[in-house]
């Protein structure tokens, strides 16, 4: 095929001096647009210079000139012509034939294709039937995995997998039924999906009540366990740091203090929580968390409640219900401590906060209320073990037992008064029905006895020498009161025991209860003593008072052997000058004796007989 090349001239106009007037240039490059915009000032120059007839001209012989080139072209593409004309005959008379040929060829195939196109229909309805056979046994697959499921849910039932039953369920539910949705069997099975998870609802939470009620019975069980563990502890602490040099400065931390909790392990339960944890795992699975903790949380409250259920008193000295309340509530929170640290987001701290100060507060209105008026100091001290021991266990438990303390302090602030009160009438007693005679010992145990609580020890020939019965320099009063000094003390830190925290202040009282026990009572009776004429008595008060001022740097000894570890410098007791300055007031009241019986004698000398 021949490409066409555009050979129309471009116009443009040389205005050189000629002398042919203006001469025309033809471009072949430029476009008709330009051509136009040339063409119209080359028009305006010829008009005004009055050149049209040598343009016409000019015009008349490219005309000719074109002609002549058009006329060479034409020439030279005939044959050409002339032999594309004979080859599209040609192809017209192979077109005639093929057609014909494709007519033949189409009767033949519509001949044969009837034949084909029903032997199709009888396919396509083969398949058919074939497909519909496949979806009805697909269906009965489908229903039979569907129906095994549902058969499943009963047997997990009735092996108590409540969780994998609802999991079961739930795949019923959400998946299987949806795959058969169009019949209607399928419908009661969806409308029997919520019933079977009520059932199981229920089913968990029969048995989480017969496990609380069950838990509640073993909770008593576990307190006295998890008690006499503690006890254990303690014992094994005190023996530990009285018999370990190295851990004597220790024996004043109180059991699960740092130190002795790296002495000594903690206690392991065994205890069954499965119902909970499967009622948990079934209420989640529900959705129904929040009232599942709810419902558990009244539950727990009520069991705490119920255990204030019975009065308890504590001013008969029996001790058991009160023994049992704090086991019971030992349990009942160690109990709350494992589930709190063992579930995820089920109790919170906060809920298990608030029913244990509910609970400390019963226990300290019950301790409070049964001990008011009573002023037996033996009865403060049992409470106040079965109240650490309540108190130490459960801090292990990482509770909050601040409280708990105050009310400690408290029974002891009581305790401390009521041993000062006592020993103050035993004191008393004893200074006041002392004859003032020296005391004698009949038998080497009474001698020992006396040694035992003073620094009395006389020596070997003393003892071969006057032999027993043995007349000792000081009256009865002396040794009683340095006995009951000693148990004072040591009554006195039975209570303190366990009171780290507190010890100092507990050293304090001490020391001023056993300066106003030698001050207000022994020197005061005393010194009231002096005032007899008896001379005999007062030598002997002398000497009493001589042993007391000797005695006190023991007493001394004995409050710094006995009082806390941190504490250190000299115990001073004023009761050593006061028994000083009493022994100079006994002397010169001897004097003052003296003097008046020389004065009566001197009286005597004089009377005319």
């Amino acid at each position: 095929m021949t490409t066409v090349t555009d050979t129309r001239p471009k116009i443009s106009l040389n205005t050189g001096n000629s002398n042919n007037g203006p001469e025309l240039t033809f471009s072949s490059t430029l476009d008709d647009e330009e051509n136009l915009e040339q063409l119209g000032p080359v028009i305006k120059q010829i008009t005004e210079t009055g050149k049209q007839t040598a343009l016409l001209d000019q015009l008349d012989a490219l005309i000719r000139k074109k002609d002549g080139e058009i006329e060479r072209m034409c020439n030279t593409h005939y044959q050409e012509f002339v032999h594309a004309v004979d080859q599209l005959l040609k192809v017209r008379q192979g077109s005639v034939n093929l057609r014909h040929k494709i007519a033949q060829v189409n009767s033949g195939l519509q001949s044969r294709g009837s034949l084909l196109s029903e032997k199709k229909r009888d396919l396509i309805e083969a398949r058919r039937m074939q497909q519909n056979v496949n979806n009805a046994i697909e269906a009965l697959q489908t229903s039979l995995g569907v129906l095994e499921l549902a058969n499943k849910v009963n047997q997990q039932l009735d092996q108590k997998k409540y969780y994998s039953a609802l999991k079961t369920l739930d795949v019923l539910e959400h998946d299987r039924l949806r795959e058969i949705s169009q019949y209607s069997f399928a419908n009661h099975l969806v409308q029997g999906v919520p019933v079977m998870q009520n059932t199981i609802k229920d089913t968990v939470t029969v048995e989480l009540k017969e496990w609380l009620a069950r838990v509640r019975e073993i909770s008593r069980e576990i307190g006295s366990l998890a008690m006499q563990r503690m006890q254990q502890r303690q014992d094994r602490w005190r023996a530990k740091t009285l018999e370990n040099p190295k851990l004597k400065n220790l024996q004043h931390h109180h059991v699960n203090s740092a130190i002795e909790m790296v002495v000594n392990e903690g206690l392991e339960l065994n205890i069954d929580f499965e119902p909970l944890y499967r009622c948990i795992h079934v209420y989640d699975t529900l959705g129904k968390r929040h009232e599942f903790k709810t419902s558990y949380e009244e539950d727990r409250r009520a069991q705490a409640n119920l255990a204030f259920s019975s009065p308890i008193s504590l001013k008969d000295g029996n001790l058991g219900p009160f023994e049992t309340l704090l086991q019971d509530i030992v349990g009942f929170f160690i109990i709350e401590h494992i589930i709190l640290h063992n579930t995820n987001e089920f109790r919170s701290q906060s809920e298990v906060d608030a029913l244990w100060e509910m609970v400390t507060s019963k226990v300290m209105l019950v301790v409070s209320e049964s001990l008011k008026g009573c002023r037996d100091p033996e009865l403060f001290l049992r409470i106040k073990f079965s109240l650490l021991m309540f108190i130490q266990t459960l801090e292990g438990f990482d509770y909050f037992v601040k409280p708990l303390q105050e009310t400690l302090l408290a029974l002891f602030q009581r305790y401390s008064e009521l041993l000062i009160n006592q020993y103050s009438e035993v004191f008393e007693k004893i200074v006041q029905e002392d004859e003032c005679m020296p005391m004698t010992v009949k038998k080497d145990e009474e001698l020992r006895e006396v040694m035992q609580y003073t620094r009395f020890r006389p020596d070997k020939e003393f003892l071969k020498r006057h032999g027993f019965p043995l007349r000792l320099p000081f009256s009865k009063v002396f040794p009683t009161c340095c006995r009951d000094v000693s148990a004072f003390v040591h009554q006195f830190y039975q209570f303190a025991e366990g009171f780290s925290q507190t010890h100092g202040e507990m050293d304090d009282i001490l020391k001023k209860a056993v300066d106003s026990l030698l001050i207000k009572k022994v020197n005061a009776i005393l010194l009231k003593k002096l005032e007899s004429t008896n001379l005999s008595q007062i030598v002997q008060i002398i000497i009493n008072i001589e042993y007391f001022e000797s005695t006190c740097p023991d007493f001394e000894i004995l409050l710094m052997e006995t009082r806390s570890f941190h504490r250190s410098g000299r115990i001073h007791l004023k009761a050593t000058s006061t028994f000083k300055e009493t022994r100079r007031k006994a002397e010169k009241r001897i004097f003052e004796l003296v003097n008046l019986k020389l004065d009566e004698f001197l009286e005597l000398s004089e009377y005319d007989w």
